[in-house]
């Protein structure tokens, strides 16, 4: 009796990194977290995703990275 295997899946976020460069671990954080939520589309987070994927950090860093070049395009006033 053969029995049903589960389908293989890839998650980008969770694979070993590729080439000679290794992964960068995330630096401790310096200040209390905030847990923020926004809704994008699919496309928009596939293709978020997969560049943070290429740069061998996380989506959250590059979110971070974002937030921090915007607040300092725009500094209060």
């Amino acid at each position: 009796m053969a029995t049903s295997r589960k389908p293989l899946t890839f998650d980008v976020d969770r694979s070993p990194p590729t080439g000679a460069a290794p992964r960068p671990r995330a630096q401790p954080p310096a200040q209390e977290r905030q847990q923020v939520g926004a809704r994008i589309t699919k496309v928009k987070y596939r293709q978020l995703k997969a560049r943070a994927a290429l740069q061998g950090v996380t989506v959250q860093t590059l979110v971070e990275q974002a937030i921090a070049e915007f607040l300092a395009r725009h500094p209060d006033r």
